[in-house]
């Protein structure tokens, strides 16, 4: 399957009502108001394969049209088929429309051959025909199906792609488990519900009406009593919507959160045994598995009740409709053509009792897909925002204010200058606002106040995209993909070659382990580079730094996971690398920044003091305190 490259763009979306943040805490019952509307808002993602959509609508009508043909072809053959009377004798020539005024004078003539031979043609005709019907729905589903598939391909492209363009403080609220079923599972929902619902309106109709058309002329009194039963079996489905509506979101509620317990148990699976918690998670995860059990039985009970409520309001009127007959004296041919033409109508009109309920179930996939299209993220580029080209790395912050909750300041008023090319080391306790300020460099949240520049201009003036690429970081958290060790190197620079990639390991100090794996380069890795160490890990995660060669290198513990010797060689590396480099290093061991040109002292969001080693082990007393505990016993 693939999409059709001349495609237009999908309608353009409305302005969203609630932001990213407020999407991910929404309830189940705010994401499903209004369900219409996201369904019109759907065909804006089927119009653009509107040649494929003409083609499968043709074909649903075609198939539509054969409903109402079948039942001419059907009392053709009743009438020839039908025995006659005592003592009568079969005519040469069948008038099978007699009592329908508009083809009185249609006949059947018996052609010069025998007579069972013409009785098999005639019979033929049945099968001859549902082949026809059959050829023309499988064209309808087709075409429906390739809409639908592209559509799910578009919105998972547009709802994936505008996730992974949301700030951190999107994804500090948001519960993975959920963004998955959200992008997976309720683009897929989303999607289906527009084709079928689509399908389920365009060919079930036409048959109601070519059916109808067709026994309308063959008794009229007896299809418009049937006319008064229709609306009666449409009545349970108006009363069982409201409840399905209500199952249907807590439904996907509870399926989100079966997914959260799962990807979180698998995440912190060392945790969970190391903590002997398994049974823990299991019985969480059984607890939700059972409530999404009731939530689904909720919802089956109620769509399923509307057949049988259809059933036995149908029922009474083929009862009314055998007394009818009894009392007219029909013709058999014309009451059997009567009933299945009225029988035969039933699952067009049972597909259609499901329209309204399905749309409401869909009413919450739709609203929180589109949710996360439209939501524009808390950190965006300015239209105007200028690419940063390769930058000298001069960073100036000045009287940064910032806070991720209102009552109290990750950093307050901090003013500092990284010169280019100087090595810099931020040191403080926990929670004194180092890896904030690395995170607001990389401008992954905004200020509340201030400013930062890079190479004298404001950050946010530059594209997002041109700033990180000047930026290489070494977090503590290493993260690997599940891939070979070659990619996850390669994702420093997505163009370097082979030789590149082994020249960064060797200096990372990786390259002897990567040869010592069963594939070498080619080795792939288990989830989160399970199956390598953690100092490997770190160093791996040191060579796409050294890969991407940025100006400036943020290093946030880059050393934490590594064995003396093996941190010994990394620091020389670093040191080589860090020439004619901005650095700026995390560091809770003042061993690893003793030779920094300045030590920043960072302390509840403030800077404490900006000096070299020597000169804060003087005049600074949180310095000398940090430095006195770490070397207290020495």
């Amino acid at each position: 399957m693939s999409s059709d490259p001349s495609a237009p763009t999908p309608l353009p979306a409305p302005a969203p009502a609630l932001t990213a943040v407020e999407i991910a805490k929404a309830s189940t019952e705010k994401m499903a108001e209004n369900p219409k509307r996201y369904f019109w808002r759907l065909l804006g993602y089927i119009l653009p394969y509107k040649k494929r959509l003409i083609f499968g609508i043709l074909a649903g009508v075609a198939a539509g049209v054969s409903n109402g043909i079948l039942l001419l072809v059907l009392k053709s053959v009743f009438t020839i088929v039908l025995p006659v009377g005592a003592g009568e004798v079969r005519p040469e020539v069948y008038y099978p429309f007699a009592d329908i005024p508009v083809l009185t004078n249609f006949e059947i003539r018996r052609p010069d051959i025998a007579e069972w031979i013409f009785v098999l043609i005639v019979c033929l005709s049945i099968p001859t025909l549902l082949l026809i019907r059959a050829l023309f729905q499988f064209i309808h589903q087709y075409m429906m199906l390739w809409i639908n598939l592209n559509v799910v391909h578009e919105l998972r492209r547009q709802c994936f792609g505008n996730v992974m363009r949301q700030s951190l403080s999107f994804f500090n609220v948001i519960k993975q488990g959920d963004l998955i079923q959200t992008v997976s599972s309720q683009t897929n929902s989303a999607a289906a519900a527009s084709s079928q619902l689509l399908s389920a309106l365009i060919q079930n109709p036409i048959s109601i009406i070519s059916i109808f058309a067709m026994v309308l002329i063959m008794d009229p009194l007896y299809t418009l009593g049937a006319v008064v039963i229709f609306p009666l079996c449409l009545a349970p489905v108006i009363l069982i919507a409201r409840k399905v509506r209500k199952a249907g979101g807590k439904e996907e509620e509870a399926a989100g959160g079966q997914l959260v317990t799962m990807h979180e148990s698998f995440s912190g699976v060392r945790l969970i045994k190391a903590q002997g918690r398994e049974q823990y998670q299991t019985d969480r995860f059984v607890e939700g598995s059972l409530r999404l059990n009731r939530f689904v039985m909720r919802s089956r009970k109620a769509v399923e009740l509307a057949t049988p409520a259809v059933e036995v309001v149908g029922s009474i009127g083929i009862s009314i409709g055998m007394l009818y007959a009894w009392k007219s004296q029909i013709n058999p041919e014309t009451f059997l053509t009567l009933n299945l033409g009225l029988m035969s109508i039933y699952p067009h009109v049972k597909a259609l009792s499901r329209v309204q309920l399905q749309m409401h179930k869909c009413a919450v996939a739709a609203r929180k897909v589109f949710g996360f299209i439209d939501a524009t993220p808390e950190v965006d580029d300015k239209p105007d925002a200028v690419v940063l080209e390769r930058c000298r790395g001069d960073i100036a912050l000045h009287d940064v204010v910032f806070s991720y909750v209102p009552e109290r300041r990750a950093l307050d008023g901090v003013s500092l200058h990284f010169e280019a090319g100087k090595r810099y080391a931020l040191v403080g306790h926990s929670g004194s606002g180092k890896s904030s300020l690395l995170s607001l460099i990389l401008r992954f949240y905004d200020v509340d106040s201030g400013r930062i520049e890079v190479d004298g201009l404001d950050i946010r003036d530059y594209t997002q995209q041109s700033l990180r690429d000047q930026i290489g970081l070494v977090s503590q958290d290493t993260f690997l993909f599940h891939d070979t060790i070659e990619a996850n190197i390669r994702f420093g620079l997505l163009g370097a070659d082979r030789e590149q990639i082994e020249r960064a390991a060797r200096l990372a100090h990786a390259h002897e382990f990567i040869l010592a794996q069963p594939q070498g380069y080619e080795t792939v890795l288990g989830d989160k580079g399970c199956t390598l160490s953690g100092g490997q890990q770190q160093r791996l995660s040191i060579a796409r730094a050294i890969l991407r060669d940025a100006p400036i290198l943020f290093l946030d513990e880059a050393t934490s996971a590594l064995d003396s010797e093996s941190e010994r060689a990394i620091q020389s590396a670093l040191a080589e690398l860090s020439k004619g480099k901005t650095v700026v290093s995390i560091a809770h061991r003042l061993s690893t920044v003793l030779d920094s040109d300045e030590i920043v002292v960072l302390g509840e969001g403030k800077v404490i003091d900006v000096a070299p080693h020597a000169t804060l082990l003087e005049r600074c007393p949180e310095y000398q305190r940090l430095y006195q505990l770490q070397y207290s016993q020495s």
